[in-house]
């Protein structure tokens, strides 16, 4: 008898199994490889479009604390300018009160008499006068005036000389008082005028000002 021996094909050889498993050994560690890559590619995508989102949050906090802080500064500001308006109303107030009670003793000089119930000489009328006038004519109120109106309204004196140099100092009195939007009658009094020559004040400051025939005085000056 004869005995036949069929050989493995070689793919089935053991040589052939030892390969097989090695390579599969390869692929499972490249695959693992090639897929621990890609985690970590996606994991870096999502860290950069967190801090991406972060950066975004952050940013837009900042725009909102920024605003609010220069809400909170212009609020500040404005009480602030608010508060010297009232100061400054309050120290011209007190200016009108001040002038209308010594136009008033002067109203009254005429009727005065001396301790023996005669009237004054015209001398002492004029010395007493004088220093009615003098009070009422006071450099020191409009300059401490001035400081008070220049705090709540540091621009207004420079663009108005800047703009129109040939402004002489009561023109620029009557600005400031129009910019108050003061009445005619509290002017007057200001300026130691009467309500007559406020309204003419008032008609060559609006020619040399240039405020055109539609334009109300006082608002012009508002705008400044």
């Amino acid at each position: 008898t004869f005995e036949f021996t069929i050989l493995r094909p070689w793919y089935l050889s053991n040589i052939a199994i030892v390969l097989y498993s090695i390579l599969f050994v390869v692929v499972l560690i490249v695959g693992k490889k090639l897929y621990e890559a890609k985690l970590k590619r996606d994991s870096h995508k999502i860290s950069e479009r967190l801090k991406a989102e972060q950066d975004e949050i952050l940013k837009q906090e900042a725009e909102v604390n920024e605003k609010q802080i220069i809400k909170l500064q212009t609020e500040k500001l404005q009480a602030e300018l608010a508060s010297k308006n009232r100061e400054l109303a309050n120290s011209a107030m007190t200016l009108v009160y001040k002038n209308e009670l010594l136009q008033k003793l002067s109203d009254e000089i005429t009727k005065l008499k001396d301790e023996n119930g005669k009237k004054l000489s015209e001398d002492q009328t004029k010395k007493i006068q004088k220093v009615i006038n003098d009070g009422m004519n006071d450099e020191r109120d409009w300059h401490l005036f001035e400081n008070s109106f220049n705090e709540a309204h540091e621009s207004f004196f420079k663009k108005l000389k800047a703009q129109h140099p040939d402004l002489v100092p009561n023109d620029l009195k009557l600005c400031a008082y129009l910019r108050m939007n003061m009445s005619s009658k509290e002017m007057s009094s200001l300026l130691n005028i009467s309500l007559r020559g406020v309204e003419i004040r008032r008609y060559r400051l609006r020619k040399k000002l240039e405020v055109p025939h539609d334009k109300n005085l006082t608002e012009f000056l508002m705008e400044l």
